[in-house]
């Protein structure tokens, strides 16, 4: 099977577009009413493709976490089942060290044993970075993983 439509286009196109676009408006907002507008937006996005391509809301869920000196937003996106769908997204702002980034971790397969692997990778407006392997795919190491870039200089 390969990457479902609605995944993708959600996770690296429209949401990464609108945040990378306004970062510092979406880690300001309250959470409550952000997961609301984010919903919406998946729902929107799904509405855009033929209805066996949609694909349900659960498990989309968004929320702040510290990083470094600031903080940042986590998307946890409904399951990842193919690459490079994403499991979760950060969304960095400008307290964090300069301009709004994006990362993701992705499904993905090793090109020599076809077993399930995570890639981290980041968007730099239209650019897609592949940042090498990733750590499982749970949102406390996949934000370490992120910190740990960081502060090595090569956040991409």
């Amino acid at each position: 099977m390969s990457t479902r439509p609605h995944h993708y286009r959600f996770a690296h196109v429209v949401f990464r577009s609108i945040a990378l676009r306004n970062a510092a408006g979406l880690l300001a907002a309250p959470l409550d009413e952000l997961n609301t507008r984010t919903a919406d937006l998946w729902i929107g996005v799904g509405g855009e493709l033929p209805e066996e391509q949609r694909l349900p809301v659960d498990g989309l869920a968004l929320s702040h976490v510290p990083l470094g000196a600031g903080t940042a937003l986590l998307v946890r996106f409904p399951p990842a089942l193919h690459p490079p769908e994403a499991h979760f997204a950060l969304l960095l702002g400008p307290d964090v060290g300069g301009e709004p980034r994006y990362f993701v971790l992705e499904e993905s397969l090793d090109m020599f044993t076809r077993a399930r692997v995570t890639v981290l990778g980041a968007w730099n407006a239209d650019t897609h970075l592949n940042l090498g392997p990733g750590p499982v795919a749970e949102a406390d190491a996949f934000v370490a993983a992120v910190g740990a870039r960081l502060g090595s200089g090569r956040a991409g």
